[in-house]
Order: C-alpha cells, then structure tokens, then sequence
C-alpha cells in the first residue's frame, strides 16, 4: 500500500484552534475511528509550525489518531510572554490534550519540539507514554545562554550552526522568498547545508509548505528563557520508553548530546538515518516512518 500524499488532505478541515489559559493555540487533528487510546502528538522545531511534519502525519492517521500543534508564539498560535519558557509550552501541550479529552499521548518532538516534548514527559509521566526525539536531544546549546564561553568551546560547530539559524527564525519569510528559496536547489543547499545532508533533494512544493510559516514571536523568548532554567534538567525522571531518531551529520545535536541522554534515561534506545542531517523527517521520510512505526510496535 503505498503512502499517502499530503497534497490530497484537505487540512483546513482538520485544523482548529482551541483555547488555552486565554490564549488561542492552533492545531490539525486528523482522527481516525477507534484510534481515542492511540493518539501521537507531533511538537514543531524552533520558527516553524504544524506543517514541519506535513508528510508525516497522514500516513500515521491511518492507524492513530494524529494531532500536530502550533506552539504558543508559532504558526498561527497566538503569542503570550507567559508561555515563552520550555516549562509553559510543556504545560501549553498538556492543555490542548485536556481540552481534545486526550488522556495519554506519544510525543514525538523535532529540535525545540523535543525540548518541549521531553519536559511534558518528565513534568507529566501520567500523559506521555512513549517519547520520540528527532533532531535532537538538544542538550549543549541550552546551555549557551547561561555559559557562553564554556559551550562554545565544548560545541563550536552546534554553536556556528545556531547562529546561522538565528537569521531567520524571528521573522517570517514573505511568500515569494519563500517560493523562490523552495525551487531553487542551490539556494537551498546555501540556505540549508549547515543543517542538512543534501538539501538539494529537497520536494519544490514540500518545501514551500514547511517554509510557509518560518519565522514566529515566540522564538527569540523561548531561548531566552534559557537563560532563567535549563529545559533539560531531571532527565531521569523519564520513565516512558524513548526513541532518538537522528541524523548522524545532525550539527545541533551532537553524539556528546545522545551519550548523555542515553546515560541519563534508562528507558532511551536511539538509532540513525544515514545521510540526514537535523531534519531525518524531512530529509529521508520513508526511513523515518519505518523507524517510528518500528518503535512503536515494541514499545507497547
């Protein structure tokens, strides 16, 4: 059975908003019958949107029921000065599962997403039964904030890499730039090879969709509240079973970051997509869809 495109979803009907603590949190929710207890939240990386997963989510929604949010200050989710720390944005998530009637989830979270995905999984065991990380664990640049000097030294090319990224993450792209930077492979390789393997293979109009919302508020305030708590302390608190699936040229996330992950969760296995780099969902999405399929058939 081959997958399905995301091109023939009609997402505007499956997309709502739904409002948290007074703020209006956007979201797709793509339900499939039968599916209430098997339920998988996808969380976004840092300036993108739901629809940083957009060819992932209808091949799960055959077997699950599939909900990919907005982050409060990302996509079209409102912003609020108090959902800016990795804290906040765990506990934003945990009320849109109350208010969908979600009582227990697997979390799958890319770069800031997993950030986000691994502080619900230690801030809330009762909600999180299995915990995907991709391009991540992020461990070292949440330290930067707070040590400059000292993560500089230990990660210089994750540092590099990060203020590259920070160019575009604040703003959104007008949609011309946007379409013009998806169909050409060079500038993508230009824009992207820092982060990616080959960003020249890249789909024109997938890339047009991922790209259409870069750019949020809430970005800049997310890395700042680093500065106040780091996001990934207690991380042996998790207890659910936890899947790293990566990139081995993955440059935010280096193999110093999963050696300590792995160390600090018992429960954490973590495997590679050759030739991908911070992206392996987007890069190599078949790959990464039998990873994930795989994972959560054991983990059960």
């Amino acid at each position: 059975m081959s997958t399905p495109d995301w091109r023939d979803v009609a997402w505007d009907e499956v997309a709502r908003d739904v409002d948290i603590d007074g703020a209006q949190v956007h979201l797709v929710d793509v339900y499939v019958a039968g599916a209430d207890s098997d339920v998988i939240v996808f969380l976004h990386g840092i300036s993108a949107s739901w629809r940083w997963f957009i060819e992932i989510l209808p091949e799960m929604a055959r077997t699950h029921r599939v909900i990919a949010i907005d982050l409060p200050g990302f996509g079209d989710s409102e912003f609020a000065w108090k959902t800016t720390s990795f804290t906040a944005l765990a506990e934003s998530v945990a009320g849109v599962c109350a208010e969908l009637s979600v009582r227990r989830v697997t979390v799958v979270g890319h770069s800031m997403g997993s950030l986000v995905a691994t502080r619900l999984a230690i801030d809330r065991p009762d909600l999180v039964g299995k915990l995907v990380i991709t391009g991540g664990p992020i461990l070292s640049l949440t330290g930067l904030a707070r040590n400059p000097l000292q993560t500089v030294r230990a990660q210089p090319r994750a540092v590099i890499t990060l203020l590259a990224e920070l160019t575009t993450i604040g703003v959104p792209l007008p949609a011309r730039v946007t379409s013009v930077l998806a169909s050409s492979p060079k500038l993508l390789t230009l824009a992207l090879g820092p982060f990616l393997a080959h960003p020249e293979r890249l789909d024109a109009d997938l890339m047009t969709q991922v790209m259409s919302a870069l750019g949020a508020p809430g970005s800049f305030p997310a890395l700042l509240s680093t500065i106040r708590s780091d996001p990934a302390t207690d991380l042996h608190r998790i207890s659910c079973p936890t899947h790293i699936i990566r990139g081995p040229g993955d440059p935010l996330s280096p193999p110093a970051d999963v050696d300590r992950f792995l160390a600090a969760v018992s429960t954490a296995s973590a495997v590679e997509i050759p030739g991908t780099g911070h992206w392996p969902h987007i890069e190599k999405p078949a790959e990464f869809l039998a990873e994930l399929k795989a994972f959560l058939r054991v983990a059960r």
